[in-house]
């Protein structure tokens, strides 16, 4: 198994448990109304929004990638967060109307 993929397997697993926390936080800030769909992208988008930290740190230093490629595994996170959390946004936006 390369390297980018044990590090987007291990960053994804610890992204998840983490946020799972960040999630359960920000619903208890300002409830989600969207119904099951939006709590769902709403947890994956926090599990999004919090794996480029750990992936930059697990694909350097654990995984020994260059830091570019840990660039990359970043962004791609963050790409992915941005389309959960604007499908989430669609959900919220559709059932307050």
């Amino acid at each position: 198994m390369p390297n980018w993929v044990a590090a987007i397997l291990v960053g994804g697993a610890l992204a998840l448990w983490m946020g799972y926390y960040v999630a359960r936080k920000s619903a208890a800030k300002k409830p989600i109304q969207g119904g099951r769909a939006a709590k769902v992208l709403h947890y994956l988008g926090a599990s999004a929004t919090v794996a480029p930290g750990m992936m930059l740190l697990l694909g350097s230093i654990l995984f020994g990638l260059q830091f570019s490629q840990s660039l990359t595994l970043c962004l791609g996170s963050f790409a992915l967060a941005a389309v959960f959390l604007i499908l989430y946004a669609a959900f919220e936006t559709r059932k307050a109307a």
